[in-house]
C-alpha cells in the first residue's frame, strides 16, 4: 500500500512525503491487524524506508514519482531473489 502525506505550514506552504505500508498483525489483551507506514528516502541513488527520516517533496507529482520508482526497485529486487536451488552431482 502506498500513500502521500501532506504537510501543510502555517504560511499555507505543502510539503508531500511519499509513504508505504505493510501489514502487521499486532498481539497483546487484543489481536488486530494494522497497517505499519515508513517514509520512502532516497539513499545514494537508492530508495530505502524510514521512520525517523523524512524526505520532503515540493510537489505531489514528485511524491509519485518517488512512490513509482520505489515500487518498480522493490519488483526488479524481487525479480533478483533466488527462487530455488538444485545441485548437480559431478561424476
Amino acid at each position: 500500500m502506498y500513500r502521500i502525506k501532506i504537510e501543510e505550514s502555517n504560511n499555507g506552504e505543502k510539503r508531500y512525503i511519499p509513504q508505504v505500508g505493510t501489514n502487521k498483525l499486532r498481539t497483546g489483551r487484543v489481536v488486530w491487524l494494522g497497517t505499519k507506514w515508513e517514509n520512502i528516502i532516497t539513499h545514494h541513488n537508492r530508495y530505502t524506508t524510514s521512520n525517523g527520516i523524512t524526505e520532503l517533496h515540493n510537489t505531489e507529482q514528485e511524491a509519485l514519482n518517488v512512490i513509482e520508482s520505489f515500487k518498480k526497485s522493490v519488483l526488479e529486487e524481487d525479480g533478483n531473489k533466488v527462487k530455488f536451488t538444485t545441485y548437480k552431482m559431478i561424476d
